[in-house]
């Protein structure tokens, strides 16, 4: 039996611009990359993808694939490489990029972060700063004003417990700490703040652009039913799906202010309470038994993604699938993959959840933070010597899931 999605349905792509642009040395990823041991093999993001310079090439092959809309980022630290003081060259990029997508006819979704800081704004304390929401503020100003005419739809923060989670809980991301809960803490409290300021300051000039954010559901489920292990699950659930809300409240990610809930859904895990790990906040977590594990060392079930949207159907909102896909080398199990999570869409929207688009992560192979380039998400391939880009089998499959606006 034919699944046909809603019409207006978005198709697109997901991409970050640190992981494909090149040459962001003014980021506070880019001094990260360059101490020994913090990325994959030694990779750099020097060349990334050079999508900086090929951003024609690349949309053109979007829209060979039949997209209707891609995701993409806004590199703060090219437009404001100094505190205050504002890139004008870079702007007229971004501008070209945004134009470029519009006569391409793919609607741009625009994240304002994702993951990445301009140096100066590190050195003040990043993040964990008491005046970081309004130090992020100005970049939001001047893009909404200078590149506002071109969005269709607007993300403000990418995975902010991700980000926090990876920067102070593991340590993968800079700063490098290690089961920091306090930083954890200030710094998901200072990303609700500028999410709050940055989502009113766009509906004040755009009042017509949808505006929410990506939140990244890591699914986190008991390792048995004794109540420990329950206890355990929504403790460290909690520290990715929450974060402070005035004084010493935590509310969910996706219950800020937004037109939409976006929703970023990969991986889980199982969770146990384990006494002897105190440097893990007593838990232990293992992917689930005798299951695949992907490039990135844990598990991808399709089945988990009817279950992750059905938890936001409550709030009777728009959904937007930010990001979701497969770390594998092998595309026929991307294939596989993509077939089976998009049947678990349909049948969500079945049960009554508003998903307006899914935008599959990626569009190309690029660059996957820690992992380096070890992991293959993309539609298409690129050579990391000639960077010649190949669609891939999947790509050719999801074009043509997207032309005919369903699965058969």
């Amino acid at each position: 039996m034919a699944r046909t999605f809603p019409k207006g349905f978005l198709w697109g792509t997901s991409s970050a611009a640190h992981q494909v642009e090149g040459d962001n040395r003014n980021s506070d990823w880019w001094d990260w990359e360059q101490q020994p041991g913090r990325i994959a093999q030694g990779d750099t993001s020097a060349v990334a993808c050079d999508h900086y310079h090929r951003y024609r090439e690349d949309f053109a092959l979007l829209r060979e694939l039949n997209q209707n809309a891609h995701r993409l980022s806004i590199e703060w630290a090219r437009i404001e490489p100094s505190e205050g003081v504002f890139d004008s060259r870079q702007i007229r990029h971004y501008r070209d990029v945004l134009g470029e997508l519009r006569e391409q006819g793919i609607a741009p979704m625009v994240t304002l972060h994702h993951f990445t800081n301009p140096m100066w704004f590190s050195r003040q304390g990043g993040w964990m700063a008491r005046g970081a929401a309004r130090a992020f503020m100005p970049f939001v100003h001047r893009v909404v004003d200078e590149l506002g005419d071109l969005v269709a739809i607007w993300c403000t923060i990418n995975e902010p417990g991700i980000y926090a989670a990876n920067g102070w809980i593991t340590g993968e991301f800079p700063p490098g700490r290690h089961g920091d809960l306090v930083g954890q803490y200030r710094v998901t409290q200072n990303m609700h703040l500028a999410h709050e300021l940055a989502y009113s300051a766009i509906k004040r000039r755009w009042p017509d652009s949808p505006v929410g954010l990506s939140h990244h559901k890591f699914l986190f489920m008991p390792a048995s039913r004794k109540r420990r292990d329950r206890l355990a699950t929504k403790a460290v659930q909690s520290v990715i799906d929450r974060w402070p809300v005035g004084f010493a409240q935590l509310r969910r990610v996706v219950e800020a202010t937004s037109d939409y809930i976006g929703i970023a859904h990969y991986w889980g895990q199982m969770v146990a309470f384990d006494a002897r790990r105190p440097q893990d906040q007593f838990v232990r977590r293992f992917n689930p038994p005798g299951a695949n594990v992907t490039e990135m060392g844990w598990v991808s079930e399709p089945g988990w993604m009817r279950q992750v949207l059905a938890e936001v159907r409550r709030y009777g909102k728009p959904v937007y699938i930010t990001e979701n896909g497969i770390a594998t080398a092998d595309d026929t199990q991307r294939e596989r993959y993509l077939t089976d999570v998009l049947a678990n869409v349909h049948a969500s929207i079945e049960d009554g959840v508003d998903v307006r688009g899914y935008f599959h992560w990626t569009n190309m192979d690029n660059f996957e933070w820690a992992r380096g380039y070890t992991a293959h998400f993309g539609l298409i391939g690129v050579d990391r010597k000639t960077l010649e880009r190949t669609i891939r089998p999947s790509g050719r499959l999801y074009a043509r899931i997207a032309t005919a606006n369903g699965l058969d």
